[in-house]
């Protein structure tokens, strides 16, 4: 659900999503009516999605405990010529920046399915930044570049 309080700057947006698929599936939607104010250029929207789809998968699937009620926050703010997505999950501590890149396969029919969501989202980005907080959330800020806006302005 979005966040109440104060209307948010035209160059920049948050939500707060449930850890859980229909949370995921309205985040989706909230994140595109969002990125539809900042007036992108449609490679910077693609890879802002891109990089928001497989963050949330992720927390999803490897970062929730059983059990518990966890959430998702999304800051996104233009900034100059790129786009920071700031995502703050209080899922298992997980930093990706170490992780590599998997092997590529032999051939098409030796690929395995899967496990190249961090891979997309360094191929889509330009910078990515991370930090456990002291309250125990996995912070991660993922810069794509906005490229030409859309229209005036």
């Amino acid at each position: 659900m979005a966040r109440s309080g104060p209307p948010e700057s035209p160059r920049r947006f948050e939500l707060t999503i449930p850890a859980t698929r229909s949370g995921f599936a309205r985040g989706f939607d909230e994140l595109r009516r969002g990125l539809d104010t900042l007036s992108l250029d449609p490679r910077a929207r693609f890879s802002a999605e891109l990089v928001f789809e497989e963050v949330v998968a992720n927390v999803l699937r490897h970062g929730t405990r059983p059990g518990t009620e966890n959430r998702v926050s999304v800051d996104v703010q233009l900034v100059d010529d790129a786009l920071r997505l700031t995502f703050l999950d209080d899922g298992l501590a997980f930093d990706p920046r170490g992780r590599p890149d998997p092997e590529p396969a032999s051939d098409l029919e030796h690929a395995e399915i899967g496990g190249r969501g961090l891979m997309l989202i360094r191929c889509f980005s330009s910078a990515m930044e991370y930090e456990r907080t002291p309250e125990g959330q996995n912070r991660l800020s993922v810069l794509v570049r906005a490229g030409q806006r859309a229209g005036p302005g």
